[in-house]
Parts: structure tokens; sequence; C-alpha cells
């Protein structure tokens, strides 16, 4: 994917690629070529060496003898390199200033090369190759070489832009509708085609729109790919760089992206996948099965889509600009807490200046992180509760050739002697009902009624500024595995240190803890309220890309990870867990146990009580009444809940119906200090908003 380069690229624009002298293109084609152009100069020093590259090895015929052109593998597709290095002939060919401009060899080479190319027409076996990869590749080098002094034979050129007529960007939708859209749109542009233009620009900017489960952008701001599977990033990067892009070229033209899309653009941008960062760095459930491929979590190209949206949307520059700051590592930047459930997506966003926790979950509503293309192998429990929790940024980058994945961080599961391979393809369906969240925007409770392979439970994170809380609850399986509920795993920073004593480097320690325990790494602490048993690796782990995703290296790869668990034993019956993490706490001698009030973690309902923020959490699995010193709630549906302190009597009271199901809920809530009642019925949000939080005033 091509990123925006910085303004600059624009004011240098001159002195890096010729004015149109073969191409006296029309309004607005000449203007928006010009843009593209910008985009995607290089300075004429960087184009050379792979040009010279391309050139060394390039036969008379304008194949490369290293390139099999029978190959039809449908990942690593060996001969789209041809067109690689015909694009790198055409960068050093066409742009000003470059020692290979009016080369008359490298000329000859890019004629039969492309000649070769249209007369061979290679073909993959998965679609996106064909229908997407090889159009885009060819409309840009095409649309570049329109720079150059010499152009190409008309005859070819006619060849090479009817052999782009593929794929059908109207039956198609998300990021795969924009990847075609996109080669429509070169070529219209090489074709000065008004109505071409316009039919690719409409369809491009068609899934700048809500849809309601459909694959695009969500209700609640997340994106679905490959039926209702969480893909922010992934597709959902493809469909934003795509768009973000292609916007940039046609603003201030009669096609630029309207104001009502340009606020969806916006507010997913912003309020969703800019979210996911820490630093440069991705939270990995977002990714689908590219957290299989090497480092796909590092971004750090993403400061030219931010540059290329203070363009676009000018009254929010600085918004903009501060995510750049942030994303590149730069100093001056803000962060301002933000927490949101995304009840389409059944995935949760925690962030703290401090830090960022994250939760993915699964329902029969939502699909599980998918395998593909012989991609994400064994990713089999990526969709169970998996926390992402980054401090600095780089936590989990690359980590996964090495992960032992039955224990994905935040997840319980079997404990199995080999990793367990995936053996559906593309994503299957979950197979509970019970999953949800409740926010405010700045606070919330998840919950997720595990019932996947095997293994039972009731999981639920509740999410403060400086605690993160997380209870499991009637835990049961009949596997003959150990069950364990995996804490993290995440590659080893520092010492690793308990309440009784320092783990080393390359141990395993076990130990069953005493209640009001704790445990710390990378300045994460993690207590532990109830006595525990608790097992953590710093060992070596070794794996290679190979395994996990086929089309990459088998070399071994290793490192020390920090990974920790709690066991539950073989085949558990109702058994619990409940640590709290501390990723805001410099000293655990700072930390006050009393702050954090465990109300209940039953198989009925699980219930937090905040002692300084004022803030009570509960789930209801079922129609029930919790209890604390402080409120009783009687529910008469399953819900998750949040009560917070307001102004006097007033309480603010945020209902989510995790069943999806629910028109109303009746709630009992009593003030146990001053006795004082109130009866609510609380009218549940319908259609696409189903499943999201409802805020309700109440006295008490």
């Amino acid at each position: 994917m091509a990123y925006m380069r910085k303004f600059t690229y624009l004011v240098v624009f001159a002195f890096l690629f010729p004015m149109l002298a073969n191409a006296q293109a029309t309004y607005p084609f000449g203007t928006i070529l010009k843009k593209v152009y910008a985009d995607q100069g290089k300075n004429a020093a960087n184009v050379i060496k792979p040009a010279q590259l391309a050139l060394d090895g390039i036969k008379p015929d304008g194949t490369w003898a290293d390139i099999n052109y029978e190959d039809k593998s449908t990942t690593a597709w060996l001969p789209v390199t041809h067109l690689i290095r015909v694009t790198d002939l055409v960068y050093a060919y066409s742009t000003a200033e470059s020692s290979f401009r009016k080369n008359d060899n490298v000329y000859q080479a890019i004629v039969n090369a492309l000649q070769v190319w249209y007369n061979k027409d290679p073909k993959s076996t998965n679609w996106w190759h064909n229908e997407i990869n090889v159009p885009q590749k060819l409309g840009l080098l095409l649309v570049l070489m329109t720079a150059a002094d010499k152009q190409l034979p008309d005859e070819l050129q006619n060849q090479l832009i009817e052999r782009m007529k593929r794929g059908d960007m109207l039956s198609k939708t998300g990021a795969n509708k924009t990847d075609i859209a996109m080669h429509y749109f070169y070529r219209a542009l090489l074709t000065e085609d008004k109505a071409l233009l316009a039919e690719s620009l409409t369809e491009f900017f068609k899934p700048v729109s809500l849809v309601d489960g459909e694959e695009g952008l969500q209700y609640d701001f997340s994106y679905l790919q490959h039926g209702p599977q969480l893909y922010i990033g992934g597709y959902g990067n493809v469909f934003l760089g795509g768009v973000i892009k292609i916007a940039n070229y046609v603003a201030g033209t009669p096609y630029a992206l309207s104001k009502d899309k340009l606020a969806l653009l916006s507010e997913f941008y912003s309020n969703t996948y800019l979210k996911t960062f820490r630093s440069r760095y991705v939270d990995f459930n977002i990714e689908g099965r590219g957290i299989s491929r090497p480092k796909n979590l590092r971004k750090p190209s993403e400061k030219y889509n931010l540059n290329a949206m203070k363009a676009i949307d000018a009254t929010n520059a600085s918004i903009w600009e501060n995510e750049r700051l942030r994303v590149d590592s730069a100093v001056g930047y803000t962060i301002v807490p933000y927490h949101k459930h995304f009840w389409k997506g059944d995935y949760t966003v925690h962030v703290r200046p401090e830090y960022n926790f994250n939760v993915r979950i699964s329902s029969k509503r939502t699909k599980r992180a998918e395998a593909g293309n012989n991609e994400n192998l064994y990713g089999k429990y990526l969709s169970d509760g998996a926390t992402n929790l980054q401090i600095n940024g780089p936590e989990y980058y690359n980590i996964m050739p090495v992960w032992e994945w039955d224990k994905i961080p935040g997840v319980t599961t079997a404990d199995h002697i080999e990793d367990v391979r995936m053996t559906v393809n593309w994503g299957e369906v979950g197979t509970n009902e019970f999953a949800g969240g409740v926010s405010d925007g700045s606070y919330g409770a998840t919950a997720y009624q595990l019932d996947y392979d095997g293994v039972r439970a009731k999981k639920a994170w509740f999410f403060f500024d400086k605690e993160i809380v997380a209870l499991g609850a009637d835990i049961n399986s009949n596997a003959n595995e150990p069950i364990t509920t995996t804490i993290n795993q995440a590659w080893l920073e520092g010492n690793v240190t308990t309440s009784s004593g320092t783990i080393k480097k390359g141990e395993i320690f076990k130990s069953d803890l005493p209640s009001a325990s704790w445990l710390q790494h990378n300045n994460v602490f993690y207590y532990f309220p109830k006595a525990t048993k608790l097992e953590v690796s710093t060992q070596v782990q070794t794996g290679n890309w190979k395994k996990i995703n086929q089309t990459h290296a088998k070399e071994e790869i290793s490192g020390n990870v920090f990974k920790s668990w709690i066991a539950h034993g073989i085949k558990p019956d109702t058994a619990s867990y409940q640590y709290i993490i501390l990723p805001a706490t410099k000293n655990i001698k700072n930390f006050d146990a009393k702050t954090i009030e465990i109300v209940s973690n039953s198989a009925q309902h699980q219930a937090v009580y905040h002692q300084q923020l004022k803030i009570f959490q509960a789930v209801f699995y079922s129609p029930s009444t919790v209890s604390s010193a402080s409120y009783e709630i009687k529910t008469d549906k399953a819900c998750i809940l949040m009560l917070k302190e307001g102004k006097a009597n007033e309480k603010k009271l945020y209902v989510a119906d995790p069943l999806y199901k629910e028109t109303t809920i009746r709630l009992q809530i009593k003030n146990v200090k001053t006795g004082k009642m109130a009866d609510v019925e609380v009218q549940m949000p319908k259609g696409p908003y189903q499943g999201s939080s409802k805020e309700v005033i109440i006295t008490l």
C-alpha cells in the first residue's frame, strides 16, 4: 500500500516530475494526476539502484530468469515480482534528474517487459492477485509512465489498459470494493474518461457508509470483513488507506469526498483505528489472519495518512497533528482517556496515557479469527477473550512464531501438549450467545460466556483508570488436558518479581500464592486478591514463521518470553480466578487493595465496586440480585451495567444487553447506606444499536 508523502513533495514537485508535455491532460485529470505523481514521487537518487538491479537481470525477451511465470501460488505469488521490477524501471525512467531518464536501454527494457507480461498473462489461484493486485500495479506504472518524455507505443498502452479490466467493483463490498475501484480510477485517468472517473469514485466512496452486520463499516464504527469478522486492521486498514489516498487526490475537484462521508471517515480513523495504536504498534486483535505476517503489527508509515487527513479534514487539523505525533513516537502529544465496547465487532478498547488494554471476544453474531490462504494456522483461541496490554508498544511485535498458541493472553483454554492447528478456514461462527459490554466513553465492563472446544467459563473485565479487574467463574471442562487462564505472554523485558522473590531469566516458577500476592513484569503489577495457583515462565521459546504462515521462512526464531498463567487443573468443576492488572502503578506499595471491592464472582453474576471513583459495575448472566456494602441491584434480565455517582443523589446508569434480544430491562436499585430505592425500566436500543449502552439518570 502506498502512503501519502509529506507536503514538501508538493512544493518540490516541479523538480521531481516533468510537466505533462506529452499528455496535455484536461481538467480535472491533470490536477488529479499531479497529486498522484506527488504522492508516488521519489528522489532521483533513490530510483537508480533498484532500477539498475532490474536492468542487470532482464533478458532480451523482457523476462527475468529467476521468476517462475508458471507459478500459481495463492499468497507468495512469484510472477508479481515482474511488475515490481518494471515499476522500478519506470520510476528511474520517468523521474526528473534521474540519470536513467531518457535512457533508451531502460525504455526498451520497459517496453519488452510489459509486452511479455501481456503475452504471458500470468494468473494466480488467488482471485485477489488477478483482479486487484495486478490491475493496480499495471495502472500505477502506466500513470507514472505518462510523466516520461517518451511514451509507450499506443498499441501496447491500449492492450495493457484493456487487460486492467478485471474485477467487478459493483459486486464487491468493503475493502475489496475500494481495491478494485482504485484500478478503475487509474484507468479513468489514463483514458480521460469522465464517466468512468465518476463511476469509480462513486463506488470507491460507497463503503464510506454505515452497514448493519454486512461487510464494511458498522454502526459502532468497527470494521467487519469476510462476514461479521473483526478486521479494524487488515481489511479495515486497506479500506482506510485507500479512501484517504483517493480523497486527497480528488480534494478540491467536483469529485471530492462529501462532508457526510468525511465525517464518517474521520470518526472511524480517529476513534477506532488510531485508538488501537500504542506508538507505531497496533493491537494484535485487529489484524485477523495478518497476525501471522512478519512486521505486520508495526505501522511506520501511518504518519503519511495523518498528514493527508490534515489536508482533507482541515477543520480538525490539530487532532490529526496530535495523532501524528503520538503514533510517530514524537514529543508534545496528549492521550485522552477513552473506553468503548464495539457491540458489532465484539471488541473493547481501553486507552489511558500510561497504557492500552483491549479485549476481543466472540459470539454467534460474529465470526472467530480466521485462517485462510495457509495463514494464521494456529489462531484457534484468538477470539476467546484475548487481551492486548501495551505500555511501550512492541510488547507483542513479531512474537507470534514463538507463542504457545493455547496461552494467548487473557484466554481460558485446555493446555495441549502441542499447539492445535485450525481446521476451519475463513472464520467459524462463535458458539455462545452471551457477549457484550457497557461503556460511557471513559469506563466500562466487558463479559463473555465462553463455551468452546470443551471449555466453559464466565469471563469479565472491569475497566478503570489505574486498574483492570479480570474475573473468571464457573470454569468447567471434561477435557483430559489441564485448563489454564493465561495472564500474559509477551517478550521478556527486564526482571520479573513476585511478592515472594525474583524469577530469574530462563526459569519456570510454580507457586500456590496466598491471597494479596503480586507479580510484576515490564512495569506492570498483577495483584491476586485470593489464593492463586500461579505459574510463570521466563524461558527461551523458539519457532518459525512458516509454522503459522506457510508462505514465510523456516528459519528458527527465539527469544525469552514472559508467560504467566493460572492453573485450574484437569476437569475443573466451577473453578474461578480473579486478578487485578495495575499498568499505571509504579510501586505496589502505592496500591490500596481496599480501593477495589470484588463484590461477586459467581455463575450468576460478577461485580466490582471502585471505592474512589464511586463506580459500580456488574455482569448478570441471569435474572438475580447482587449486593455490596454500597448497592443492592436486582434485574429481571441478563445484562451488563454500570452505575456512577452524579450530583447530589443523582446517579448515571448505563445498561447493555449482551444477548441482543431484549426490548426492556427492569432494575431495582437500592442505596444500602440510605435505604432509598429506584425502580427503573430501561428501554433498550433497537436495530443496528441493539447491544449498545443505554444511559439513564436515576435518583437515589
